[in-house]
């Protein structure tokens, strides 16, 4: 085996077992068929098209979604569908941010304060654009929409003890952005809208909630992800189930901020902290054995 050859291996190694099984010779065949150079394989490299083009295909078949993936194993496509779930749900929680960040804007300045530089808390909306973006279809600029509060955020670094207050409160909302980002790959069916929306009102309102008082938010998210949590376990839900303990693992790192013994939350925050940890550890059950479509 030449070097090149070998590299190439190396490569695919990020594709998922089964699918090496039936395509690796046919890809390392693919990639040296017009390298026949000596000189080319013995110090030469996979090129950077081709590099992206395996890392794009390893997020498709690790997360598999779609006609054209044929004798995928049950549990990648489960995988996948929990990983958009989890997407989707971080999403939600954006909005919910987004909401309250207009509210606490509103409601500060009626006060005889107000925040500073308010005006950067717009692109905290950009959840809102992003949710109505991925409905549409839109998957590339709803991921870009995505990720623009993480840059609001870096504008307000300089702000007197924020760093730890963002840092704390950005976990949930930044590796839901990664499950959104890899699971709506471009085989990956969009989220029904209509059932959506309902989802997405209903974090709007949250949002409203959790501007006028704060940290009241987030612990009627953390109630109603238990609830959430218990319903589909009823239901048989497997992919939600598992979304949502995933989702609730990650909640119990900014609300454990809040178990303070001030500001009245040291009792209902720890509360919720421990309901979220049985949410984590709650079992998980699926309705039927049989594997999701990929459709």
């Amino acid at each position: 085996m030449r070097n090149l050859e070998r590299r190439y291996r190396t490569l695919l190694k990020v594709l998922p077992r089964w699918y090496r099984r039936d395509r690796e010779e046919e890809m390392v065949g693919i990639f040296l068929a017009d390298r026949d150079d000596d000189l080319d394989l013995e110090h030469s490299w996979p090129g950077w098209g081709e590099t992206w083009a395996v890392l794009g295909l390893a997020v498709r078949t690790h997360l598999a979604a779609g006609a054209a993936l044929t004798s995928v194993p049950a549990k990648v496509v489960w995988r996948g569908e929990v990983v958009r779930a989890l997407g989707m749900l971080g999403l939600l929680l954006g909005v919910f941010f987004a909401m309250t960040a207009v509210v606490s804007v509103v409601v500060g300045l009626g006060r005889p304060y107000q925040s500073p530089d308010p005006w950067w808390r717009v692109l905290e909306l950009a959840p809102v654009v992003a949710f109505a973006a991925l409905l549409w279809g839109r998957r590339t600029p709803a991921k870009v929409a995505a990720a623009v509060p993480a840059l609001a955020a870096v504008v307000s670094l300089g702000e007197p003890g924020y760093f730890l207050t963002w840092s704390v409160f950005q976990v949930p909302p930044l590796v839901t952005f990664v499950c959104l980002c890899l699971g709506f790959h471009r085989d990956a069916p969009t989220p029904p809208a209509r059932r959506m929306l309902w989802w997405g009102g209903g974090a709007a309102l949250i949002g409203v909630i959790g501007g006028v008082s704060a940290g009241t938010g987030m612990l009627t998210i953390g109630l109603i992800t238990v609830v959430l949590r218990v319903i589909s376990f009823v239901r048989g839900d497997f992919v939600l189930g598992r979304a949502l303990s995933f989702f609730a693992a990650l909640q119990l790192v900014p609300l454990l901020s809040l178990v303070i013994p001030s500001g009245g939350f040291f009792v209902p925050a720890g509360l919720v902290a421990a309901l979220l940890v049985l949410a984590v550890v709650l079992p998980v059950r699926r309705r039927s054995k049989a594997a999701p479509q990929v459709t």
